[in-house]
């Protein structure tokens, strides 16, 4: 199946977006033959007197390909000119176009939709924590390094959940130890500096595994990276509604939660980690502090730390009092 006439990449991180744009270069460098003429230009700097010619080919038969960095930057003549040459088929290098967004080209994003080469690109969702590891792995990977869990680990604490952080703590971590031994978590605590924010679900993950440290540690984080607590808390909030639904047989639509089959059973092993009453009591430390953050009775950042201290602990806080706003 030959391949589009143009792509256009897009996505909300940058790192990923010209990660992608690379390994489609490498791709068709490899195809052919390990030549390819490549010319990358900024969105912003092309205009109707500027524009490369698309239509003649390389003096020596190289193929080639046509970055074009920025897109959504692109002058509307620019892009009406390449959004031609994509329609019509008449170029003869490999367009590629780099862009955080596609308002701005949406027609030229609809052309190269339609010849196939349209790849959106995301960082995994804040709660899919699999994902994340996947990235740390690829990034040493592409470094040319390997790394155990416990390096993977380290990597996340040190830089959150971050694409531009990991990219930054990997490249720090791959200069230390043998380069044909996997980095360690003691490596890269060696070299690597820093406590990043793995998000509000993370914390609650900890917290309904019942790991008190390790869900203070993991909100600190948060904190320190500038989370706002009441996002956090609706993490917490969220991740305990599903945990109750569960536990109450309820199917997650009817409670308006979104809950797969491997999701149900994977809760199913954390509400195991609860007693009688537990998550009810549980529920109450969120609402107590949802009352406190809100009415400023009590500093957010304490509020939210004694909410997730009384449900990971297994030598319960104090229930609070459903009628008063402060913990006593």
């Amino acid at each position: 199946m030959p391949r589009p006439p143009a792509y256009l990449f897009t996505g909300p991180e940058h790192l990923l977006v010209r990660r992608a744009a690379d390994q489609l270069l490498a791709e068709l460098q490899d195809e052919a033959g390990g030549e390819l003429d490549v010319t990358e230009v900024r969105g912003s700097d092309l205009g109707e007197d500027n524009l490369p010619d698309l239509r003649t080919a390389s003096l020596f038969a190289v193929p080639r390909a046509y970055v074009v960095r920025d897109a959504q930057l692109l002058p509307k003549v620019a892009g009406r000119a390449l959004q031609r040459e994509i329609e019509n088929g008449t170029a003869s290098a490999t367009i590629v176009l780099l862009s955080s967004g596609t308002k701005p080209i949406l027609g030229l994003a609809k052309a190269v939709k339609a010849v196939g080469g349209r790849v959106d690109t995301a960082p995994p969702k804040e709660w899919e924590e699999s994902a994340w590891r996947r990235l740390v792995l690829d990034e040493f990977r592409r470094l040319g390094r390997t790394a155990d869990e416990g390096a993977v680990d380290a990597i996340l604490d040190a830089a959150g959940l971050s694409v531009n952080g990991i990219a930054e703590k990997a490249a720090q971590a791959a200069t230390t130890g043998p380069p044909d031994h996997p980095i360690t978590r003691e490596a890269v605590e060696r070299v690597v500096v820093g406590h990043g924010s793995r998000g509000g679900f993370a914390v609650a993950d900890a917290m309904c595994a019942r790991q008190p440290a390790e869900a203070l540690t993991l909100l600190r984080g948060c904190l320190e990276a500038g989370d706002h607590p009441v996002m956090i808390l609706g993490a917490l909030t969220y991740k305990m509604r599903q945990l109750i639904a569960v536990a109450a047989g309820l199917p997650g639509k009817e409670v308006g939660l979104s809950l797969s089959r491997p999701q149900i059973q994977r809760l199913q092993s954390v509400r195991s980690r609860f007693g009688p009453g537990e998550l009810t009591a549980a529920m109450q430390h969120l609402a107590a502090c949802d009352l406190e953050i809100k009415s400023g009775d009590l500093d957010a950042e304490l509020a939210i730390e004694r909410a997730v201290l009384g449900v990971a602990s297994t030598d319960h806080l104090p229930v609070p009092d459903p009628d008063r706003a402060i913990l006593r």
